[in-house]
């Protein structure tokens, strides 16, 4: 008899338990009639930014001059005839000057 009594117990729990936790699927909106709505799709992004770099793989083959003289001594110390590579914020839209990029990223002279 007792075993009755927990039964009925048991289900009450386990409909509680299972039924607090629900699924949810995002169904599309129906007119008037029952057909598919016509909805609109968001006109904004939800990434503020997308960001696009470039990486440039490169060699030292000779001395370049430091922009400013006190780095000069850093830009000597560079190893030569190795390939090197960095990686740099680019706009895909335009034409990149690679040697002026590196440059510029190494604190070299734009000559």
């Amino acid at each position: 008899m007792k075993r009755l009594t927990l039964f009925p117990a048991a289900i009450i729990s386990a409909v509680f338990l299972f039924d607090a936790q629900q699924a949810a699927a995002a169904v599309p909106g129906v007119d008037g009639r029952g057909l598919a709505a016509h909805t609109a799709c968001p006109t904004v992004l939800e990434v503020p930014a997308i960001y696009h770099f470039d990486k440039i793989v490169f060699q030292i083959a000779g001395q370049i001059a430091a922009a400013a003289v006190a780095d000069q001594p850093a830009l000597d110390l560079l190893p030569r005839l190795t390939p090197l590579d960095i990686k740099v914020l680019d706009q895909p839209k335009r034409v990149a000057d690679l040697k002026a990029k590196v440059l510029s990223f190494l604190g070299a002279a734009l000559t």
